[in-house]
């Protein structure tokens, strides 16, 4: 009894697609591209709204930068930065490296409020520790090249902040 239920499902399957005029796959197949790109276009934007949030020690927060800024320390920044940053958070600190597209979270523009807001501490803290996906470089930057890096992304900052 059930090899004929089975069996005559199974041969009504093609009877139905056989059935389908060219216009109806089309149109069944333009849905589900409308539905596919929906999600690939949503789907990491909530995830990356879940993990914006990085919590930094608040000994940590509290740290000052230790290196006098000159021309010399920007440029050593600039340099190390250009090296070890630009990557994922673009030449300009925008968030809009090269492999950018790729990570969840995506990298932190560098050159908003929100982030120029934050203490040295902190962002030299999450230079040296990092979180995936962003390396730390605590073994790879010594303190005086970290605290470089922080120099030149103050200097990064948009318009409306510098104003501020």
């Amino acid at each position: 009894m059930l090899f004929k239920i089975y069996s005559s499902i199974i041969a009504s399957i093609p009877n139905k697609f056989m059935q389908m005029n060219y216009q109806t796959i089309l149109s069944k197949l333009k849905c589900f591209k409308v539905v596919f790109i929906l999600l690939i276009l949503i789907v990491p934007y909530k995830i990356q709204a879940q993990n914006n949030d990085w919590k930094v020690p608040e000994e940590a927060q509290k740290i000052e930068n230790t290196l006098e800024k000159s021309d010399r320390v920007l440029n050593g920044g600039k340099q190390i930065f250009g090296q070890l940053c630009s990557v994922c958070h673009g030449k300009a600190g925008a968030g809009d490296g090269i492999t950018a597209a790729a990570l969840n979270p995506k990298p932190a523009d560098l050159t908003s409020v929100a982030f120029q807001e934050q203490s040295d501490g902190t962002i030299y803290y999450k230079i040296r520790e990092g979180r995936p996906p962003m390396p730390g470089f605590k073994t790879q930057l010594s303190e005086q090249q970290t605290w470089a890096i922080v120099h030149f992304i103050r200097s990064l900052k948009k318009e409306e902040t510098k104003n501020k």
